[in-house]
């Protein structure tokens, strides 16, 4: 690590933080908040934690700063202003801060120390995990093997929550009428641009390609299932900015769409169910080498790595698109940004 860098990223991180929280205009600070997470991007490059700087612009600086200005889109881009009793909340969310803060500091202390050699993590997990990756698993990625293979419990579920939130954002938004026509029936559209129209009509394929290739080569280099489907939603999203709703709609449905999340989903615990009829515990991916062709243990479990992946590039895709769908539209479907 250059601290040169470090430095000059993290105070400008510090001040971004600040100045999202102090403008005025919500706008400007969705705005601030992309290069906010712009700039961790930078940083944990820098670090060296590549997939998770992978996730960080996917997520924070791509979809994150367009679901807050869908958002401002159909809310008010100004905070209202209160006569009365500002100053009280402030004062409780200070004081809720600083507690929270302290018990947080209070809790640290119990952890082992900065870097510690001795620690649990450095002597015994980080060690088998570096050593054993491919051994265990044929997966180079370290990251890969731990997200989908040894803590593929926590990883499913993340996947569920995801899963979870789109189904919520459609519970809360989703206005069904009885007069409503063919969704996204109405032809107006703010503003068109051919060039903008043209520029991204070329762009999409290969971003879509890009992401079918971060999850299928997720295994060998940084990406895999979150980042791919992250990418792969949003090249739809980019249609829908670039065009109008209803372009995003024809080429993924409201119907469809919900299907494919709950079939990411399946997918993942679907697989895990197959090793427990095959008489394994559950995500336990080498007693699929019972049915997979020309496959021993360790191979069998690289190849359940990349099918959980592809379950959750499935799920995650369909859930960016829906929350992107209902938040731009206000859950009517007639018209997006």
């Amino acid at each position: 690590m250059i601290w040169q860098i470090d430095l000059m990223v993290l105070t400008l991180i510090v001040f971004c933080a600040f100045s999202a929280v102090m403008v005025k205009d919500l706008l400007s600070a969705a705005i601030i908040f992309g290069a906010y997470s712009f700039l961790m991007c930078l940083l944990w490059t820098e670090m060296g934690a590549v997939d998770v700087a992978f996730t960080e612009a996917a997520v924070g600086a791509g979809v994150s700063t367009i679901f807050m200005i869908a958002a401002i889109f159909r809310t008010s881009r100004s905070v209202k202003h209160r006569s009365r009793g500002r100053r009280f909340y402030k004062l409780i969310g200070f004081f809720a801060a600083a507690v929270t803060g302290m018990v947080l500091l209070y809790g640290q202390s119990d952890f082992p120390g900065w870097a510690d050699p001795n620690s649990p993590a450095s002597s015994h997990l980080s060690p088998y995990f570096i050593t054993h990756t491919i051994s265990d698993t044929a997966v180079p990625n370290i990251v890969t093997s731990v997200l989908a293979d040894y803590r593929g419990f926590d990883t499913m579920f993340e996947t569920a929550v995801i899963f979870t939130a789109g189904i919520a954002v459609i519970f809360v938004l989703r206005q069904y009428r009885r007069d409503q026509t063919d969704v996204a029936g109405t032809d107006e559209v703010a503003y068109q641009s051919p060039i903008i129209q043209t520029v991204s009509r070329q762009m999409v394929p290969f971003i879509q390609l890009f992401a079918l290739y971060v999850v299928a080569h997720g295994h060998h280099s940084p990406g895999g299932g979150f980042q791919g489907g992250v990418i792969l939603g949003a090249s739809f999203i980019l249609v829908g900015l670039s065009y109008d709703l209803r372009s995003v709609l024809k080429k993924m449905g409201e119907g469809p769409n919900i299907i494919f999340g709950n079939l990411g989903v399946f997918l993942y615990a679907g697989i895990g169910a197959v090793c427990i009829l095959l008489g394994a515990n559950f995500l336990d991916y080498s007693v699929l080498s019972r049915i997979l062709p020309a496959t021993d243990s360790v191979m069998a479990r690289s190849h359940g790595i990349l099918g959980v992946e592809i379950g959750v590039a499935i799920a995650v895709m369909a859930i960016m698109i829906a929350i992107y769908v209902n938040i731009s539209s206000h859950g009517k479907y007639d018209k997006g940004l």
